[in-house]
């Protein structure tokens, strides 16, 4: 029940930054090639596995790693279109606070993983 709730949130989270600024969080088509985080899990790019691993999201089912993943990508999207600041990286995790344990471990490792450009 938990997996299940956490996803929706994650949805949830994703639409919300997504509706906050349409165009810049639109995913660009990143493709996932090779690896996986879990048994029966499609196929994982290096960065995914990367981000699963520092986020602790490798430890739960397929959906729900990839709205995480989704999310991730997203928050880069969000920085690329508002400017990376400790501001705009504090406002991201809180925005992310009730859908995500631990939202500032969540940005971090989707830094680290899709848009390391952005570390501080």
């Amino acid at each position: 029940m938990r997996t299940l709730s956490t996803l929706l949130a994650a949805s949830a989270t994703a639409v919300a930054l997504s509706a906050a600024a349409p165009a810049a969080l639109a995913a660009p088509d990143t493709g996932s090639s090779s690896g996986s985080s879990s048994p029966g899990c499609g196929p994982r790019s290096t960065a995914d596995l990367h981000f699963l691993r520092g986020s602790h999201e490798d430890e739960h089912t397929c959906s729900v790693q990839d709205a995480a993943i989704g999310l991730a990508k997203s928050q880069c999207q969000w920085l690329d279109a508002y400017g990376n600041s400790a501001h705009n990286q504090i406002v991201l995790a809180e925005k992310a606070r009730g859908t995500l344990k631990y939202p500032y471990t969540f940005l971090d490792a989707a830094i680290s993983a899709y848009c390391p450009q952005y570390k501080l």
